[in-house]
């Protein structure tokens, strides 16, 4: 019996030292929508479009984070990203993984296959547009400290393309929630 107790104190004791939000062991979410990579491994909050590389929608990802940041490692092919979430907290973590598989096959066959250009089109709803692009780098102000719910409640997102490039602007009708106008979209 006191070799339970002292296990379960010294368990108690090591799980106290650890700094707040870090999960003591790796969680399964899937990529809430295509998660742009820069540098070959590297996803920051700005969303950097650019880059024609991706983590597709509905990926499972296995997910340690601590903070502001988050390691990613895909189930499949056990590739492992960095993720800069811009804030710190589980809420924000939710705007690029989510516990369960988003499924893209209840849209039309042309949405998904624009979904799978990485690219938002007029007509699209926020969620497809957001499942298409990811979230941007300005909804009302820099969304690093946004959650999810706050960027879905914006009727105008800004993506940064580069550092230096012309940024990329989506429009919402605000009684429809449908794409109704974008600016500065190139390659699809």
């Amino acid at each position: 019996m006191k070799r339970i107790i002292v296990l379960f104190f010294s368990a108690a004791i090591l799980f106290s030292f650890l700094p707040s939000g870090v999960n003591a062991q790796d969680e399964i979410y899937y990529a809430r929508c295509n998660l742009k990579v820069i540098k070959g491994s590297y996803i920051t909050w700005v969303n950097w479009q650019a880059t024609r590389t991706f983590i597709p929608v509905g990926t499972k990802l296995k997910v340690r984070f601590a903070g502001s940041k988050a390691t990613l490692v895909d189930v499949k092919t056990g590739k492992t990203y960095t993720l800069d979430i811009g804030a710190s907290g589980e809420i924000y973590l939710k705007k690029f993984v989510i516990k369960k598989p988003v499924n893209i096959s209840r849209f039309p066959k042309d949405i998904q296959a624009q979904i799978h250009t990485g690219f938002a089109k007029v007509g699209m709803t926020k969620e497809q547009a957001y499942i298409a692009m990811g979230p941007p780098a300005w909804a009302d102000g820099k969304t690093y400290n946004m959650t999810y719910a706050d960027i879905m409640s914006k009727n105008l997102w800004v993506y940064k393309r580069r550092r230096f490039g012309k940024n990329i602007g989506i429009e919402f009708d605000p009684s429809t929630g449908r794409v109704i106008r974008t600016e500065g979209l190139w390659g699809h």
